[in-house]
């Protein structure tokens, strides 16, 4: 007699295939959490870590806007390469 026979068939495949999916989705999730948690209190050290080196606060909660460089294209070097007839 065949081994799935024995183990219920396919229905009951199917029943073991959704609890291993939701173990291990229970797992990640709760590895998700645990590494959360540990980046906040590693970010919090540091910030205080920098507040007691330079006396400044820092808002991490702040937006970063891009300040770019408006570069006229004259002033870069335009390099163009050779082309050479090698027939």
């Amino acid at each position: 007699m065949p081994k799935s026979k024995l183990r219920g068939g396919a229905k009951a495949h199917n029943k073991r295939v959704t609890t291993r999916n939701n173990t291990l989705r229970g797992l990640r999730k709760k590895a998700q959490a645990e590494y959360q948690e540990m980046f906040e209190k590693q970010m919090e050290i540091l910030k205080a870590q920098y507040q007691s080196e330079n006396g400044e606060t820092v808002d991490l909660n702040t937006q970063v806007i891009d300040n770019t460089i408006e570069m006229n294209v004259t002033d870069a070097e335009v390099v163009t390469p050779e082309v050479t007839d090698e027939n």
